[in-house]
């Protein structure tokens, strides 16, 4: 099975399905970068503005969104916007220790940025998690 996608990497079908692949690539994290930038500019750096914008966003990840997920027969994922912000928290802030009983019994990525804390805990999947001073607001 290797020798045989061997040689689809080889042939001139897996070359332009590589340069397909590698371009794709590059378009997600141009995008990516725009909207880390774009959330940047949204709260200008400054903790109040940043506050007022984290619970905009948590309030739109209320139950009548999760039930959305789940009629769809899915498990409720943060909206892209979270993702974004997410990622700021990621590049400028600060690692974390586990926050609570979730976050020490499974593998855990935390970060602090600007007093607030956000989490990937993974599992058989992997929860979303924000808290505030580390009081939990939101987790999917």
């Amino acid at each position: 099975m290797l020798e045989k996608l061997r040689e689809f990497l080889d042939s001139p079908e897996g070359q332009v399905s590589m340069e397909k692949f590698a371009a794709e690539m590059l378009l997600r994290e141009e995008q990516g970068k725009s909207n880390r930038a774009r959330m940047r500019k949204m709260f200008k750096g400054n903790k109040e503005s940043f506050d007022i914008l984290m619970h905009k966003i948590i309030a739109k990840h209320d139950d009548a969104y999760i039930d959305r997920w789940y009629s769809k027969g899915c498990m409720p994922q943060p909206m892209n916007v979270l993702y974004a912000i997410h990622e700021v928290a990621d590049e400028e802030g600060t690692d974390h220790p586990p926050l609570d009983s979730f976050t020490e019994s499974f593998p855990s990525d935390i970060v602090t940025y600007m007093d607030w804390q956000f989490a990937y805990t993974h599992g058989q999947g992997t929860v979303t998690s924000v808290y505030k001073n580390k009081e939990l607001l939101l987790r999917l």
